[in-house]
């Protein structure tokens, strides 16, 4: 799941029922020999089935793992789309000058029961298990029913127009799919087009010099009440290259220019059938959008003994919080259970009207040449820097009640915010909650409210030398290595990128997930003669080795720290982003292959691969849950930066082990 930075278990997968269909054409006219045009036009259907393998409820340990239904991507997407392109060109003697346009019309339907059956988060293996002891009556190291306590139950009602339904059928726990009803009531279509014009020039200004400029203008339509159209995207693009010529072949080239993109369609279709709440836009934030849900999210939290309780009932009889009765349970007077909580509604992603469309800026410059006959060298440096790029971040967050002073993991101390009443801290040992189970919010009848905007941006530079020899003399190989930098403040629209605090975008900014600062590849091919005896030739043996720095991982408390409800973005300390590095990766693959020709015009080529010929360990994830709200400062223990959670730092997923195949080709 992309929510989850792929730690979903087995039992979260999803089928795929994939199906993709087109019908195209195009037609080229010839004018004369210097005015050509072309028209293409498609029609095309692409739909995604992905029912679930398990109706199981969505169970999470924060920032760990999840089981149950997979709640980070819909369960049926369809996107149908009508496309028609034109391009002139004319050609005057040393300018070639093109120009057309595009429209585009996509029709996007999502069915997407979000919170269905429901979600739990816990904020540790022990809350999930229930063998922590922390609920009252419950015992360490017993695993017993009605002690495992979530921070944080959200679910999802069907039932239109009030939503008030108090249970739900305990069937579905046993199922494999969802229901049709379940499916069409979490259903949502969108339509939109996205367009644009360009008008470009080729000159050759001399036999050396060869100069293109252009620009292109590009927009997209939404119905009323879902998005503005952005009629501002205005992309100039230039570039050059330069042939210095000599015996190895010099060459200079450079870029500049704007690349807009279009704004996410799936993420903005999910506000129809689940994602964007019932109770319409967010008070005093009229810019929102319209778009308003088929189905209601509610969220429900408190301390371990009343989200254990709420958690019980909903599996053993379905039944939603705030039908639970709990007469003078945490005060007089109370009558349900999800009075002695925070309650309320769950916007999970609603759009700004004026969301902007994201685009890149990229400069190169770049020089080839031969040092030596059938060998060629790139040197180049690209600078890309991405604005408007979207996301999503929770406004109902309350201005800070106050502030802690916590650690990051090198010692070093500064203040972070809190959002509860009152903060919780076990000095000098460790801070093990900020905001144990008082959490705050801005509007009482939400308990989050995530508003998607183009906040965010993202650099890049990059230096890449690529070396290439061409198959000759029955030898050719590759050579590429590239050194990066990428830094951005969480541009992706994922539960655990979510800025901490509303207020302060800066404070996210960081080394990206992406940054890989080194990668080298190489590759070689070796083939035998033609015109050696029949046991020796036709061989053909091909590798490729690969060789990248470690990624980097958020250090994350696992729980609510700071008191907002959600704790699935919430840091150690004052630590940043992207602080935890990774492995090195190293793959080496390996393919032989044999051509055996018993025609002139026939052959049969056997072939034998290899991935990671070494069977190298890879790990993709880690775990980087700490388990406490701040670093351990004294009496740490032995696990890693003095984490409590003794699985902090262990990996979490690996990338494939050896994988040998063998494919049989016939050539006619």
């Amino acid at each position: 799941s992309p929510l989850n930075d792929g730690f979903d278990l087995p039992s979260a997968f999803k089928n795929n029922f994939y199906r993709d269909q087109s019908l195209s054409g195009s037609l080229a006219s010839v004018f004369s020999s210097k005015l050509v045009n072309e028209v293409r036009v498609q029609y095309a259907r692409r739909s995604f089935d992905f029912p679930t393998v398990s109706t199981q409820p969505h169970l999470e340990v924060s920032n760990t793992f999840t089981v149950g239904v997979n709640r980070g991507n819909p369960d049926f997407y369809r996107e149908s789309r009508f496309e028609i392109v034109d391009n002139v060109s004319r050609n005057f003697d040393r300018h070639t000058l093109s120009f057309g346009g595009n429209y585009n019309f996509v029709r996007t339907q999502e069915s997407f029961p979000l919170f269905y059956p429901f979600e739990a988060d816990f904020p540790s293996l022990g809350a999930f298990l229930g063998n922590d002891g922390v609920v009252t009556g419950c015992t360490a190291g017993v695993i017993a029913p009605g002690c495992q306590r979530p921070n944080v139950i959200f679910f999802e009602r069907f039932t239109a127009p009030d939503f008030i339904e108090p249970t739900l059928d305990t069937s579905v726990y046993q199922g494999s799919s969802f229901a049709p009803a379940i499916r069409n009531q979490a259903l949502g279509s969108l339509d939109h087009s996205y367009d644009g014009l360009y008008i470009q020039d080729k000159w050759r200004a001399t036999s050396r010099l060869t100069l293109n400029g252009g620009i292109r203008w590009e927009w997209e339509t939404w119905p009323s009440g879902v998005l503005n159209t952005q009629w501002k995207n205005f992309d100039p693009r230039v570039g050059m290259a330069y042939n210095i010529g000599t015996k190895r072949n010099f060459v200079v080239r450079a870029g500049f220019g704007l690349f807009h993109g279009i704004i996410p369609a799936p993420l903005l279709a999910c506000q129809r059938p689940s994602c964007g709440g019932t109770l319409g836009k967010y008070p005093g934030r009229d810019f929102e959008n319209s778009l308003d849900a088929t189905t209601r999210l509610f969220a429900f939290a408190s301390s371990p003994d009343i989200t254990a309780i709420g958690l019980s009932e909903l599996l053993n009889t379905g039944t939603y919080p705030d039908a639970v009765p709990f007469v003078d349970g945490c005060f007089p007077g109370e009558t349900v259970l999800s009075q002695c909580a925070f309650f309320g509604d769950a916007t999970v992603v609603r759009f700004i009207q004026d969301h902007k469309n994201p685009y890149g800026i990229q400069a190169s410059l770049a020089v080839e040449f031969e040092p030596v006959r059938d060998t060629s060298v790139s040197v180049s440096f690209l600078h890309v820097r991405g604005v408007h790029l979207g996301s999503f971040f929770n406004v109902n967050q309350p201005d800070p009640v106050g502030t802690l002073t916590l650690h990051d993991s090198q010692g070093r101390t500064g203040e972070k915010n809190y959002y509860c009443a009152v903060p919780f801290a076990d000095p000098p040992n460790n801070t093990i909650f900020i905001c144990p189970f008082n959490p705050g919010g801005r509007d009482s009848r939400y308990g989050i409210y995530f508003e998607a905007t183009s906040r965010w941006d993202s650099v890049y530079d990059g230096l890449l030398i690529n070396v290439n020899k061409r198959l000759a003399h029955n030898f050719a190989y590759g050579i590429s290595y590239t050194f990066a930098k990428s830094i951005d403040n969480g541009p992706n629209p994922s539960f655990v990128l979510i800025p901490q605090d509303s207020q302060n975008f800066g404070a996210e900014r960081a080394l990206s997930s992406d940054d890989i600062r080194q990668r080298l590849v190489i590759n070689g091919t070796v083939t035998t003669p033609k015109t050696w005896n029949m046991f020796g030739r036709d061989f053909l043996f091909a590798m490729i080795a690969t060789i990248q720095s470690p990624s980097r991982f958020t250090k994350f408390a696992g729980f609510d720290a700071n008191g907002d409800i959600f704790g699935n973005n919430d840091r150690v300390g004052i630590e940043p982003r992207n602080t935890f590095v990774g492995d090195n990766l190293r793959t080496v693959d390996l393919r032989v292959g044999r051509t055996f020709r018993f025609r002139e015009t026939k052959s049969v080529e056997f072939i034998a691969e290899a991935f990671n010929l070494f069977n190298t360990t890879n790990i993709r994830f880690f775990n980087t849950v700490y388990g406490a709200a701040d670093f351990c400062q004294a009496s740490c223990g032995s696990n890693l930066e003095g984490s409590p959670n003794p699985a902090y730092g262990t990996p979490r997923a690996v990338n494939n082990p050896r994988q040998i195949q063998f494919a049989l080709k016939l050539n006619f």
